[in-house]
C-alpha cells in the first residue's frame, strides 16, 4: 500500500507516519478502497 500511495499520491513514507494515527487509518483505507475499485475496473 505504501508504494501505491507514493506511485500514486506522491505521499512519502516519512510523511505518511509523520501523521497521527487516525489519519493514517483513514488514508490506509481510503487507499484499500481506490486499489479495489482500481482491480475492479481492469476486471471489466
Amino acid at each position: 500500500m505504501m508504494y501505491h500511495m507514493w506511485v500514486r499520491h506522491h505521499l512519502r513514507p516519512g510523511e505518511f507516519w509523520k501523521l497521527p494515527r487516525g489519519e493514517r487509518l483513514m488514508l490506509l483505507a481510503f487507499v484499500e478502497q481506490e486499489m479495489e475499485l482500481l482491480m475492479k475496473s481492469q476486471q471489466s
